[in-house]
């Protein structure tokens, strides 16, 4: 039997070499942090070997990725697929292993091999939603999609919303999801084991815990440093539990397992817990 797994493991590895794993990162809240999430988990990866291109689907604007690591990259998704500017000239180089290209959104909805540009890496998008909630054609491509979540009423709500607005237009029914900004590991595990329960009984779609991020005032300094807080402060809780979840997306990617892609056949187990009682506090 093991004969026939590691065969099977070769395989599958064998027919993914040279093909970049994309990775959504998305948050339906005002807030949730996504994309503080999204840059820590990039960096993470970069550390761990990995070459890392982050689109980011916020442009330049205020509060993305550009404006909190204070870069202006020279050039955009757009210009590199028109060939006016090759990625690394365009691309900011933020931290080890990892690019950022911002990504406009009339981009993200054309037809373009975004693979080619990270082959062999992880491609992490930090997606912007639409007016009705919908994902680019980019982040449709998307191997995982990882909803960020807070460990409050408000979020958790507005992440139901979301996810049954995403599994009806594009018939998504796997997620990922993550918790972040939690007071303790309690905490953690009754905001879990509720969202699981509610979504194997309420929503048409799988939802798989890949971890939480602790409250820690060293993501707030790292911040205002213009830095991850996996920078800035490796050894904090907050970056040991971003390289931890980044591990376990790895991980799966390589088991070619769960994500973003529609599979009937997975389903989430039913926990007991109560969303109630939570507060939120904004990370940046």
């Amino acid at each position: 039997m093991s004969g026939a797994v590691d065969q099977a493991d070769g395989l599958r590895r064998l027919l993914t070499a040279g093909r970049s794993r994309i990775i959504a990162v998305v948050g339906m809240s005002v807030g949730a942090g996504a994309t503080t999430a999204a840059m820590n988990l990039c960096v993470s990866l970069g550390q761990q070997g990995k070459r890392v291109l982050l689109l980011d689907e916020h442009g330049c604007c205020p509060n993305t990725a550009s404006s909190a690591w204070s870069v202006a990259p020279a050039g955009t998704l757009a210009d590199v697929a028109r060939q006016q500017i090759n990625l690394d000239e365009a691309a900011a180089h933020v931290a080890q292993g990892v690019k950022l290209l911002p990504t406009p959104r009339e981009m993200s909805n054309r037809p373009f091999n975004v693979r080619s540009l990270c082959p062999d890496g992880v491609i992490v998008i930090d997606v912007a939603l639409d007016d009705e909630g919908r994902l680019s054609a980019l982040a449709r491509m998307a191997d995982n999609v990882v909803v960020v979540m807070q460990p409050s009423a408000a979020s958790i709500t507005s992440t139901y919303a979301g996810l049954k607005q995403l599994q009806y237009t594009h018939a998504l029914q796997t997620f990922q999801f993550l918790v972040n900004d939690v007071a303790n590991v309690r905490q953690a595990q009754l905001v879990i084991a509720n969202v699981m329960n509610t979504s194997s009984r309420f929503l048409a779609v799988s939802l798989r815990p890949i971890g939480s991020v602790s409250t820690d005032i060293l993501v707030r300094e790292a911040a205002r440093l213009h830095r991850t807080v996996c920078e800035a402060y490796p050894t904090s809780a907050a970056a040991t539990e971003f390289r931890r979840i980044a591990t376990v997306l790895i991980q799966a990617g390589e088991r070619g397992a769960e994500g973003g892609l529609p599979n009937p056949s997975l389903s989430a187990p039913a926990l007991p817990g109560n969303s109630q009682g939570f507060h939120s506090r904004a990370l940046a």
